[in-house]
This record gives C-alpha cells, structure tokens and sequence, in this order.
C-alpha cells in the first residue's frame, strides 16, 4: 500500500509541474470537494490520468479537476453514457476553480478495479484464463454497441478523424521503414475503411482505463472519455492487444493464453456483428484496427500534442508496440530498406487516386452518421 501511495504522490506533483501548478493550487482542490462533500470520505486515485488529477469520493463519486487545455467535451460524454450506457460514467461540468482555472466535474465512479491493478495485484499473480475469457467476450460486446447505435448530428469529427488523411501520409513517409507498407496499404485503401460505421471511439483503451470486476473478469466500463470521437468502427481493437499481453523491460509480451483469448474474441465479435461475416466487410475492420495501431503507437504524445510521428531510439515503448501488435520482426527490417526506397515512388500515384476518393466520399455529407461520410 505504501508503494502504491507513493506513486499516487508522485503522479500528483508530476501533474502539477507539468501545468505550472502550485501546492497552493493542489490545497484548492482539496477545500473544494471537502466543502462540497462534507462527511465523505475524500481519497486520491491511486491511478491518476495524465491531464488530470482524481479524487475518489465516498462510493459513488468521482471529482475530477482539469486546465482548460484538457477541459472535457461534455456533448463527447453524454453521447458515450447514451452509446455504452453503464460502461461509460455519468459526467457533469460542476464549476472553475477562480485562481488556477482549472476546471472540476463529478463522474459516477465504476465500481470495480483497473485492468493494470487487476494484472499488478499480488492476489492475482496467475491470472485464470476463464476471467480473461469473460472480458474478451464483454470487450466484444461493449465493441457491438458501438457497431449497433447511430451518432447522427451529435458528435461532430474530432482531432483524429478530421486528419486521417494526413495523419496517414505522415506515417507513411516518416514512419520506421518495416511499418511504412502497413501505412501505405490502409491510405490506398482509405476509402473501403472510411465506408464503415463511424461509431463513438474510446480515444485511450489502455489497462489502467479498463474497469473490470476483479472475482468474475467481467467488464465493468471505461474510464477517461476525453479524447472520444467518431471514427471507423475497428480503429480501437488495438485495445485488444492491452488485454491479451502488457510492456516487459524485453518488449511488449503476449500471455500464454493470448492466441486462445483472440479467438473467444474474434468469434463473440462475429456473432454479435453478423456483417463481420461477410469478407470485405472484415476486411475492412482489420485495417481498420491496423489504422488504429498507427494513429495510437506510430504517432507521439508529447505533452498533449500528437503531431510527431515515433522515431527509434526516441519513443521506445511505442515502436515495441508497434513491432507487436503488427508482428513485425524488427530484425529482417534492413533488409528490405533499399526495396522500401525504390517502391514509395511508384506507390504515390496510387495513393493519390486513394486520396481523391476519400475527400469525394466526405465531401458528400458535412456531418458523421452510421456508415456513411
């Protein structure tokens, strides 16, 4: 317990520094929910966000204080309580703190643990297959929700799917040469994956956003809906990778279970979706989540700004997830460098044809809805 106050400590202050923030201003947040709760118990999230800083409150409530860089789109949250329903929490604005001007919001509090606690836990040292089992196949179903309930005239695109395009040259161009061909094939094929359900998009499923009951594995919700946004059903099955395996010192590791576990997750997923069954429709969604993988790992995040794609030897952790979750022996990849250089000039024409679709498909509509532009 010591331990896990310490880092809870430590993701405090690092909060505060990275937002030119005061002890005073940590004291402020603290009279604040003491003054609006008094008599409940007050703790801070052992877990604490990047671009925020959490107190548990009682048994039901979260407060949540944010600067204004990180403020929450309040239509993104509702829209996600209407979409997922319990497995996104009820979220409302609450007021501005006047001296540090960070903004407070209470959140229903998912009752349950963090995947990355579930997997930490020293009661929990051998995770059973059985738990894991259940939150694939909740994984799959949370997935069909999406799939299933239209966002029409309600979110409007966000960051991401207003950049793809760009986002994807980008990539293609500066990425590490072994995952450029991975970039080139879903800008080629841009407009097959823009022609799926655009559907409410966890913007961040990594195992500390996970919710789980920690007896049964099953998926209680998802926790930090701040960069949610519509985007091509598919693009968060990278969360998948998070469930299956976690970063070691050597790499991203997969768990012995993990091949098994895809299945359970890829069959559920079928069956609740029956469009997946039709090939070019799986197709489709598989380039998706590749998409995902390199908009989420390939591109930096750098103190909020993702603009920057990954570079060796500077982004470490990412390009080992690429490497991963693309199964790509990073080790046969100087080999096919003087190939990769010759082939990208030929391969822009083709992109080109690509692009010029894509903008044809979006500009036939300015507003996302289900499965159109």
């Amino acid at each position: 317990m010591a331990a896990k106050q310490i880092e809870s400590a430590f993701a405090v202050d690092s909060f505060l520094v990275r937002n030119g923030l005061s002890q005073n201003d940590k004291a402020d947040c603290y009279e604040f929910v003491e003054h609006h709760f008094p008599g409940s118990t007050i703790e801070v999230a052992g877990c604490q966000g990047y671009c925020s800083l959490t107190f548990f409150v009682g048994d039901d409530t979260i407060v949540q204080f944010r600067p204004r860089t990180y403020k929450l789109d309040l239509l993104t949250v509702k829209a996600a309580r209407e979409v997922y329903r319990t497995f996104a929490p009820q979220t409302t604005y609450v007021d501005t703190l006047p001296k540090s001007g960070l903004l407070v919001y209470t959140m229903s509090r998912l009752k349950g643990v963090s995947y990355k606690e579930f997997r930490t836990s020293s009661t929990m040292l051998v995770r059973p297959t059985e738990a894991r089992t259940t939150l694939c196949k909740d994984f799959a179903h949370f997935l069909s929700m999406g799939w299933n309930t239209k966002i029409d005239n309600v979110v409007s695109r966000g960051v991401i799917g207003s950049s793809l395009l760009s986002r994807l040259e980008l990539l293609s161009k500066q990425l590490p040469l072994r995952f450029r061909p991975v970039a080139r094939k879903i800008l080629k094929n841009i407009d097959m994956v823009g022609r799926l359900p655009w559907v409410l998009t966890h913007g961040d499923i990594v195992a500390s956003n996970i919710i789980i009951d920690a007896a049964t594995g099953s998926l209680v919700g998802f926790v930090d809906w701040a960069e949610g946004e519509p985007l091509p059903f598919g693009v968060c099955l990278y969360g998948l990778e998070e469930i299956l395996g976690e970063m070691t010192s050597a790499g991203f590791q997969y768990d012995e279970d993990a091949s098994y576990l895809r299945q359970i997750f890829w069959t559920e997923l079928m069956s609740q979706i029956p469009e997946l069954n039709q090939a070019p429709t799986m197709e489709a969604v598989k380039m998706a989540r590749d998409l995902g993988v390199l908009l989420w790992h390939g591109i930096a995040f750098d103190d909020g700004a993702i603009n920057r794609v990954v570079e060796e030897g500077r982004d470490i952790e990412e390009i080992r997830r690429l490497d991963a979750f693309l199964d790509i022996d990073a080790s046969t990849s100087s080999s096919s460098s003087l190939s990769m250089c010759v082939t990208e000039e030929s391969s822009s024409l083709s992109d080109e044809c690509s692009r010029a679709r894509f903008y044809d498909q979006r500009a036939s509509a300015l507003l996302v809805t289900n499965g159109s532009f």
